[in-house]
């Protein structure tokens, strides 16, 4: 029977043979070697001639710039479509303002209260840190 390219050619058997030859592994032959145990860690260093590819504080500060800027300008459309006059009473007081300048009002003050409960925190995060390394430094 004719054998056609893609049939796979089997070797001449022996039916009495029960010796099974092993497999060749052809992806092991293209595997890397492993570096020593030591110089796992050697070409982390700023010398390996590698660009500095991390984003930076400048960078960040951009995203930041650019975001910001983005979203005050929503706001400014926000504000200029939403110029019906509406009555406030607060505390007292009784005033009118448009209705877009109250709610950015409104977030703004959202904004300031979160910063003041995210800054207290901050602060105790801060005194538990300086306490842990207190305690660190007594015992060594």
């Amino acid at each position: 029977m004719p054998t056609r390219s893609h049939d796979p050619v089997e070797p001449d058997h022996d039916p009495a043979s029960t010796d099974i030859a092993p497999l060749e592994d052809t992806h092991a032959s293209a595997s890397a070697p492993v570096p020593a145990e030591g110089a796992r860690d050697a070409g982390r260093g700023p010398d390996v001639g590698l660009p500095d590819v991390s984003a930076g504080r400048l960078g960040s500060a951009w995203v930041g710039l650019v975001l910001g800027a983005l979203v005050t300008i929503l706001l400014l459309v926000f504000v200029a479509q939403n110029t019906t006059s509406t009555d406030v009473r607060y505390l007292g007081l009784e005033f009118s303002l448009p209705l877009g300048v109250l709610i950015l009002f409104a977030a703004i003050a959202g904004a300031l209260i979160m910063a003041l409960f995210a800054g207290f925190r901050i602060l105790q995060l801060r005194m538990r840190a300086r306490r842990a390394r207190k305690v660190s430094a007594r015992g060594h």
